[in-house]
């Protein structure tokens, strides 16, 4: 399986843990893939200091650790796009570029689109609950 988490799914594991972490390290136990792009390393980092306030040093050193877990993808142009917020076109480009079977976020214009051009697009409450099914998580 190949999955490409939303830079909300980092965010919720890097500051809250638990189940996101939970989810991520599952996946990796799994032997999943995991990838991610320059864009979302990128919000993440700035998601946390601007919007969250966390130090420029927990930001970054959390970064690395999504960078060191997954495959970073580049996406070409595209003609992907997310008709109700252009910001979430990134995300749904590297995530269709990586060819992954689940894309997970709890992001709600991203979620309207699932399941686009056989890409599953899934909740992060989903995709624990997926993982469950698995036998992955408990």
């Amino acid at each position: 399986m190949k999955v490409f988490f939303d830079t909300n799914v980092y965010v919720a594991e890097a500051v809250l843990g638990d189940a996101a972490e939970r989810m991520v390290e599952a996946t990796s136990k799994a032997s999943w893939y995991i990838f991610t792009s320059v864009h979302v390393l990128d919000e993440v980092e700035r998601v946390m200091v601007d919007r969250l306030d966390c130090s420029r040093r927990f930001a970054v050193l959390t970064r690395r650790r999504v960078a060191r877990r997954a495959k970073l993808v580049t996406p070409p142009l595209s003609r992907h796009q997310v008709p109700d917020d252009p910001d979430d076109n990134p995300v749904l480009q590297a995530a269709l570029s990586a060819s992954v079977d689940y894309l997970v976020t709890n992001d709600t214009d991203l979620l309207s689109l699932s399941p686009y051009e056989g890409l599953r697009i899934l909740s992060m409450s989903e995709y624990f609950k997926l993982l469950q099914e698995h036998g992955l998580l408990r």
